[in-house]
């Protein structure tokens, strides 16, 4: 089985909306301004919620590195197998070995802390994800040098076997950890979120963004798990409709103030990234309709497209 099918569905993290008001925040002298009200009851009910959506965030963007980073592995690996069973078999076959890139890091784990007021083994957790990450930097590490010395050559191959093994276990540890942090972390952030939104010019955007962006994750991790296509097929149909009613109902719906013209252009680019997926799913009923089947490479596509639909998102309320 290749690497790639093994973890067949990684998280996608979600930044939320941050307060620009800071209002109720210390001053450079280090004493509490007293709250004008407004969004909140207390200064400390703001802050609490302000560093609760700073920690949330931050997490996100150490996440979809992971997440990149742990995709552009895999795949890499799967590449270099495929070329040394080639090669292996026919010493003479044109085969060229996959250049095993490593993406930039952004977001890194430094000091990353949970606030205070949130409960629970953040620290464990964090702790989990960082070790898991450097772990498997240095099997990527050691990867890249078994395909430059050409060592395959002699083990005929073996030595990908055991830093699959690795590699897996500690991506398992890395995934394993992410989730108990989102689990943990998302009811108490989208508490904050909605302090944050209360009486916001645009709060509404911002709601019918998140569904929609909720939606193409539920609609695509359903696409790894089909058990039957006849019954796979007619759910598709109806979450396309659903999906294309939500989408129809945004676009009409633009942030109009002029005060924020470019949060409303995000918001709009946010929309031709969900109809760019509902283009994606148009063309997976179609290989439907005419093979009974799906191909992994359009399910590919459609994930990549569930990614841009996450990117974007972050983009708009970021």
């Amino acid at each position: 089985m290749k690497i790639t099918q093994i973890i067949i569905c990684s998280t996608l993290a979600l930044t939320l909306f941050a307060s620009c008001n800071n209002s109720g925040k210390k001053g450079e002298s280090g004493d509490s301004t007293e709250s004008s009200g407004g969004l909140f009851g207390s200064s400390n009910d703001k802050e609490d919620a302000d560093a609760i959506i700073e920690f949330n965030n931050r997490l996100v963007r150490v996440e979809n590195s992971h997440n990149t980073y742990i995709r552009n592995f895999m795949n890499a690996v799967d590449g270099f197998e495929k070329f040394v069973q080639t090669k292996l078999t026919n010493p003479n076959a044109v085969a060229i070995p996959p250049i095993l890139i490593t993406p930039v890091i952004v977001g890194g784990m430094d000091n990353l802390k949970a606030p205070s007021s949130l409960k629970g083994n953040y620290s464990e957790w964090i702790d989990s994800l960082t070790g898991s990450f450097e772990a498997l930097k240095r099997i990527h590490k050691e990867l890249d040098a078994y395909k430059s010395a050409e060592d395959w050559k002699e083990d005929k191959g073996k030595k990908i076997e055991d830093i699959k093994v690795r590699a897996l276990a500690e991506i398992n540890k890395n995934r394993n950890a992410s989730k108990s942090l989102f689990d943990a972390l998302k009811p108490e952030a989208e508490k904050a979120e909605e302090k944050i939104l209360k009486d916001h010019p645009y709060k509404d955007q911002i709601i019918t963004a998140r569904q929609l962006m909720d939606y193409t994750q539920k609609i695509t991790e359903g696409t790894y798990q089909i058990s039957d296509m006849n019954s796979f097929k007619a759910t598709l149909e109806s979450q396309y409709k659903e999906l294309e009613t939500m989408y129809n109902k945004s676009k009409d719906n633009p942030i109009k103030d002029e005060k924020f013209a470019s949060e409303n252009r995000r918001f709009t680019s946010f929309n031709d990234e969900i109809n760019e997926y509902l283009g994606k799913l148009r063309i997976i009923q179609r290989e439907l309709n005419e093979t009974g089947n799906v191909s992994e490479s359009n399910l590919e596509t459609l994930d990549r497209s569930t990614q841009s639909v996450v990117s974007s998102y972050n983009s708009f309320v970021n």
